[in-house]
This record gives structure tokens, C-alpha cells and sequence, in this order.
């Protein structure tokens, strides 16, 4: 009787490589998964993207694992205390001289009377005088303005001049007798007074004390001059 059974075929070449491939390709990922060495998986191991947020344990990263700039800066935080105070520093270089302040007073000197005086003089004579101070290491410009009650009477025709020294020297413009204060006409008496004024004044006037003086004359010695009610006034101003 024959045999009912039939022979099984033998495997083709092929399919035992199949089976072979296959065994090595699943025992390999059990290799890996048990038999790998920590730390032996680098950059070169890994495919791109292969490691993305839920394979990243929270909180594990710090600022110097991610790319410059990628960061957002957070809120400004409140200002430290204040740093001690650094060393001196070099003294700088010297400034431009400073303006000379010219034109500024250093001194004033004024002096007044109401009591009148009448001269026949025909030489200027002293009517009054005062001293005033220029500061030391100081030149200055004098400026002296006199103003008086004058009556030039006593005569047809006639001049009553006045003038303004300093340290005995007429003060600018050195007029002489040529600057008439009043005038004497037929008429004028004790009681024809007028409101009269003149300023004078001097440069280069030096550091120390100087002497201003008020001096008064009639053009001829029949005329009389009344001064009254006068002021003088002396201003140094820095040159």
C-alpha cells in the first residue's frame, strides 16, 4: 500500500535567508534595547527630529542647552545696590581765562551840601572835595557827575565856571576856562537860580587813594556865583 502521506518540499535558499534576516533584524532591536552601553548613543546614532518634546524630561534643560537668541529675554529685575564710590581722577586741563569783568563797579563815593556859597574868585578856588578808593590790583575809570543850584549875577556880561580834579589834575575833558556852568546878564540876581550839571571823567586810574575835588570862578571879579543845593558823585568802574 502505498504511502498516504506526502513529503513535505524542502525550503528554498531563499526563504531560509528570509527567515535568517528576520531573526537577526528582531534579536538586533532586543540587543539594543538591553545590551547597549550608557552614553554610547551620540549625534551619529540618531536620525533628524528623532528626539522631541515628549522624550525631554521637564525641566531638565538650562539656557546654555538652547541656540543664542531663541530665549525670549525675561522682565527686567529691580536695580542692585549702588557700587562704592570709584577712585578720584585726574585733575583736567586748566579752562580759558574768564572775562575781565570791565565795567564793574569797585567803588562809589558821594557827597552833598545844602548850604549855599558865593565866590568872586577869578582863580578856580575849592568848593568841596571827598576821597575814593580803587582796590588793590585794580586800574579803573573814574566818572564824577556834579549837579548844583547856580546864580551867576552881579554883572552885564560875565561866565561862572566850574571844574572836577583828581589828585589836583582836571578831569577829561580838561576844559580849562573854556566850560562855562552859568552866565552873568543884565538882571540876574542872587535869587535868578537855575538847576545846573556836568560829568567828567579819568582812565587808568591805579590801586590806592585818590582825592576828587570840586573847584568853582567867576570870569571877572564884578561877577558874583551862587552855588547851592549841590551833589557830587564818584563811581570807579574796573578797566
Amino acid at each position: 500500500m502505498k504511502s498516504v502521506i506526502k513529503r513535505v518540499p524542502r525550503p528554498s535558499p531563499a526563504l531560509v535567508i528570509a527567515c535568517a534576516a528576520l531573526a537577526i533584524a528582531l534579536g538586533g532591536v532586543s540587543y539594543a534595547a538591553t545590551v547597549l552601553p550608557r552614553n554610547s548613543v551620540g549625534p551619529l546614532q540618531l536620525k533628524a527630529n528623532s528626539v522631541n518634546s515628549s522624550k525631554v524630561l521637564n525641566g531638565s534643560l538650562v539656557r546654555a542647552d538652547f541656540r543664542a537668541g531663541s530665549i525670549p529675554r525675561g522682565a527686567a529685575g529691580p536695580p542692585g545696590p549702588a557700587g562704592p564710590a570709584g577712585p578720584t581722577g585726574a585733575a583736567g586741563a586748566a579752562g580759558p581765562a574768564g572775562p575781565t569783568n570791565a565795567g564793574v563797579s569797585l567803588a562809589v563815593k558821594n557827597l552833598s551840601d545844602t548850604a549855599d556859597k558865593t565866590t568872586s574868585s577869578t582863580s578856580y578856588e575849592d568848593l568841596a572835595s571827598t576821597t575814593i578808593d580803587v582796590p588793590s590790583g585794580s586800574t579803573a575809570t573814574l566818572v564824577a557827575t556834579f549837579s548844583a543850584e547856580s546864580a551867576c549875577y552881579n554883572a552885564a556880561s560875565g561866565t561862572c565856571g566850574v571844574k572836577i580834579t583828581v589828585d589836583g589834575n582836571e578831569m577829561n575833558p580838561n576844559a580849562g576856562n573854556d566850560y562855562d556852568f552859568d552866565y552873568s546878564a543884565t538882571g540876574k540876581s542872587a535869587s535868578s537860580h537855575e538847576g545846573h550839571a556836568l560829568v567828567r571823567y579819568q582812565g587808568n586810574i591805579a590801586a590806592g587813594s585818590h582825592k576828587v575835588t570840586i573847584q568853582y570862578r567867576v570870569s571877572n571879579s564884578s561877577v558874583k556865583f551862587r552855588i547851592d543845593d549841590w551833589a557830587l558823585s564818584v563811581v570807579a568802574y574796573k578797566q
